[in-house]
């Protein structure tokens, strides 16, 4: 009796300290990682958001009734609405990225806007959030791959299953445009 107890209580002890703790603190720290990674990206979405806003404000500003102008508003809106769901916010990549494209052809429609610093800062400050949601993008896709990598290996698959841990979603979006992706 004392023996199998013996022997349980070793059992137990080898399974939390070479199992159950190491494979549970990788999870913690890949779910650490991801949640940086995507509270990271809603910041760049954000940026990105108030610069478009700006596009939007100098675009009324010289050319009201231009149906870029009117078309701007309600993908510029759904930005940041929800940005818990990371399919919902790749799925609004495309919409965005279409209209950024616009304001290109529109401010060589209008050349005013080329010359006006405020309208270059926001499309410079568009492009920069581009870039650090590219870079955050791959840091997000990296953590959520190795971490869906888990879910394939002994004995990290048991210890998903028994906390019931779910797969993450990767983050799909465009590319960044270019002058080149315009013409």
């Amino acid at each position: 009796m004392i023996f199998d107890l013996l022997v349980l209580g070793v059992a137990g002890y080898f399974g939390y300290t070479k199992l159950w703790n190491p494979v549970h603190s990788k999870i913690v720290g890949f779910q650490a990682e991801i949640n940086a990674s995507w509270n990271g990206i809603c910041g760049q979405i954000r940026v990105r958001q108030a610069a478009g806003a700006r596009i939007l404000d100098l675009a009324k500003e010289a050319a009201a009734q231009d149906p870029f102008v009117q078309d701007f508003e309600k993908p510029l809106a759904e930005q940041i609405q929800n940005l818990d769901d990371v399919q919902l916010v790749a799925s609004r990549e495309e919409p965005f990225v279409s209209l950024l494209k616009s304001s290109l052809l529109l401010q060589e429609a209008f050349p005013a806007l080329a010359a006006d610093s405020r309208w270059t800062g926001a499309q410079q400050a568009v492009q920069k959030a581009n870039s650090n949601l590219d870079i955050l993008r791959n840091q997000y896709n990296g953590a959520v791959a190795a971490y869906n990598k888990l879910f394939e290996t002994f004995p990290a698959n048991i210890v998903c299953s028994i906390c019931r841990v779910q797969p993450a979603p990767l983050f799909e979006a465009l590319p960044a445009i270019t002058k080149e992706d315009v013409a």
